[in-house]
Parts: C-alpha cells; sequence; structure tokens
C-alpha cells in the first residue's frame, strides 16, 4: 500500500503523454504562425517600396508579439512543467513564470481590441478618423502592454513554491479568503474575455450595419438620380461596397467566432470547477478532457496570426513570392553544382545556359500582351 507522499507523486503516464503532444502542437502552430508574420513585414519594409508600417500593420505586429509572447512563456513553461511533471525552477522562478504565463494572453486581448476599435474608427468615423494621428494608434497598443502587466501582478501573491507533501514540491495557487479562489478567477474570465469579446462584438457589428445602411442610402440615391452617368457610377461602386461588405462581414465572423472557440473551453472548464460544488465529484472535472481543455487557454494565439494572414493579401503575395525567389534560386544553383555539366570543363556551358535562361525569362515578363498576340498571329500565318 503506497504513503500519502507516493500517491500525490504519481500521475497517468498515458493522459500525459497527450498533454505533452497538445502542447507541442499548440506551440509549432503559434510560432510558425507569427514568425511568417514578421517576416512579411520585415520583407514588406525592408525589401519592398513600403518604408513605413501603416497603422494596420502596426497592430498586426504587436498582436504577433503577444501571441508569440504567449508561446515563449506560456507555453513552452507548461510544456517543460508537464515533461517533468514537478514544478523544478524554484520559488523566484515560480513567480515570475505564473506572472509571464497571462502575460501573452492578456496582451493578445487587448491589442486585439485596439484593433477593432482602430478599424471601427476607420470604417464608421473615416473623417475624424483621417484627422487623427498614428501618436493615437501608438497610445492605445502602449496602453495595452502596460494594462497587460498590471493586470499579471496578482499572479505574484496568488503563486508560491509550496511543499505539498514529504520531498514533493510545486507551484500551486493559495487563497487566505475562502471566496478567493472564485473571486479570482472570474475576475480573470471577465478581464481577459468577457470584456474584449463585448467590444470586438460591437464593434463588428456596428461597422457591419455602417456598411450596410450607406448601401443603402447609395442605392436610394442612384435611384433618384436616374440618369446615364449616375447609373454607370452605380455600376462601378455597387461591387466595390458588395466586396467590402461581404469581407468585413467574413473577418467579423472568423474573429468573433474563433475568439469564442478558442477562449470559452479554458474559460468555462475554470469558472464550472470553481462554481460548481459537485465539480470536484464529477466525472468530467476528473477525466482527461478537462485536462486537455485547461491546457487550451492559448489557443487564441494558435489561430490569430493565421487569421489576419488569410485576409490580407498583400502580405500573402510577399510570402510566396519571395518562397518562389529561393525556388527559382535553389535551381539555379543545383545546375551549377551538377556534376554532368561541370565534367569536362563544361562549367562554363552550363553558367551561358543559365544566364541564357535567365535572359530569356526577363524578356517574357517584359513582352506586353499587344506583343505576344502580334507574335502569335505571324506565327499562324507562317505555319498556313
Amino acid at each position: 500500500m503506497m504513503d500519502n507522499s507516493t500517491s500525490l507523486d504519481t500521475r497517468d503516464e498515458n493522459l500525459a503523454f497527450w498533454e505533452i503532444i497538445v502542447l507541442v502542437i499548440n506551440l509549432i502552430i503559434t510560432l510558425i504562425g507569427n514568425c511568417f508574420i514578421f517576416f512579411a513585414l520585415y520583407l514588406r519594409r525592408y525589401h519592398g517600396r513600403q518604408r513605413k508600417l501603416t497603422r494596420m500593420y502596426f497592430f498586426m505586429m504587436h498582436l504577433s508579439i503577444a501571441d508569440f509572447i504567449t508561446g515563449i512563456f506560456n507555453i513552452l513553461p507548461q510544456l517543460s512543467w508537464d515533461i517533468t511533471f514537478r514544478f523544478q525552477g524554484g520559488p523566484a522562478m515560480c513567480k515570475i513564470v505564473k506572472f509571464l504565463q497571462p502575460f501573452g494572453n492578456y496582451l493578445s486581448s487587448y491589442v486585439l481590441t485596439a484593433t477593432a476599435i482602430d478599424r471601427y474608427q476607420a470604417i464608421c468615423n473615416p473623417f475624424s478618423y483621417c484627422r487623427t494621428s498614428s501618436l493615437k494608434s501608438r497610445v492605445m497598443v502602449y496602453s495595452a502592454w502596460v494594462l497587460a502587466f498590471i493586470l499579471c501582478i496578482p499572479q505574484v501573491f496568488v503563486f508560491s513554491y509550496q511543499k505539498i507533501s514529504t520531498g514533493v514540491w510545486d507551484c500551486w495557487a493559495s487563497f487566505s479568503l475562502p471566496y478567493g479562489e472564485r473571486a479570482y478567477v472570474t475576475w480573470y474570465s471577465i478581464s481577459v474575455f468577457l470584456l474584449p469579446f463585448i467590444v470586438l462584438f460591437y464593434t463588428y457589428a456596428k461597422i457591419c450595419l455602417d456598411i450596410r445602411k450607406n448601401t443603402e442610402i447609395s442605392q436610394r440615391f442612384d435611384h433618384v438620380n436616374d440618369t446615364k452617368r449616375m447609373n454607370l457610377n452605380h455600376k462601378n461602386r455597387q461591387p466595390l461596397i458588395s466586396r467590402a461588405k461581404i469581407k468585413t462581414i467574413k473577418q467579423m465572423i472568423t474573429v468573433v467566432s474563433l475568439y469564442i472557440i478558442t477562449s470559452s473551453p479554458f474559460i468555462g472548464c475554470q469558472l464550472w470547477a470553481t462554481w460548481d460544488p459537485q465539480a470536484a465529484n464529477s466525472p468530467f472535472i476528473n477525466g482527461p478532457i478537462f485536462t486537455i481543455l485547461t491546457l487550451m487557454s492559448s489557443l487564441t494565439s494558435c489561430v490569430n496570426p493565421w487569421i489576419y494572414l488569410w485576409f490580407n493579401r498583400e502580405l500573402r503575395i510577399i510570402l510566396l513570392s519571395y518562397l518562389k525567389k529561393i525556388i527559382c534560386n535553389q535551381n539555379m544553383i543545383s545546375y551549377d553544382n551538377d556534376p554532368s555539366y561541370n565534367s569536362n570543363g563544361s562549367s562554363t556551358k552550363s553558367s551561358i545556359i543559365v544566364t541564357m535562361f535567365r535572359c530569356a525569362g526577363s524578356i517574357y515578363h517584359r513582352q506586353t500582351s499587344q506583343e505576344r498576340s502580334t507574335v502569335d498571329f505571324i506565327l499562324i500565318r507562317r505555319e498556313s
């Protein structure tokens, strides 16, 4: 029969294996997605013509920084913790890790909120938005950093390196008041999830309503002024409004829906386990599904970079163009390094062939559509 210390120092190794797998997947997706964003912004600024970040890209950069912080200081420490089972960092590291773990989540939520407010001002109040400088956007982002830092301070006092049994130490939370755990979990849920969600839903809903209202006004205006010139303007303007409306609605639905889907499992499980007196005896709470769901607090940081990369055509084109350039350069190098081309002094020939291919490709891309059609016409006449 095992004593108390032995029972506390054991775990379900099969469940621990799946916890590690989930965390590894989350970490890889988070880091790769945000590295794509960083690299695309770098290429756009230093290898393109756009030397200055626009407001939208400024928000996107800080959102990616927040999500990257989540991967490094939240997912990675939790992964190490699950591998070693017990926290191995000591008292000081316990408080540092617990301070940094929610920092990325707070920062990501509030930068996302600041982005929604900025988009709301740009679309619903375009005239006042144009008069404001970029300083306002920077103030909102820097305020998100300060607010995230302040909201993480209670973690230092809640968590400590404690002795849970003979020879067993771990980084655990402790509350001196009986309602302390409920109050803290509820406050965390409101500050990191509910408040940002309300702002996101309100701003994107107002954007959609404003676009719909402007579309209806435009249609009525064109109906009253039923002239040929106005009809021509209507034909040119209506698809643009429709595309903007559809794109905004899609982005609103995607952002809000995924924010709920990725954040609610962790928040819901924590609230249930804290407020339900019978939760400790529930098979679900004591089962593997609940354990896996509690690891999903950083899932929002996994999907954020992919959402904005999907809706941003410019960054996708930059990344794809750079990828094609790398592939073409590798093909050129493979030609030069091929022994069949380098044997018997044929390296000069291979270099000439590569140069010919490059020149042909350059000439081909410089041809206009009119010149190509003329060449095709001449070839057809010769064949006939």
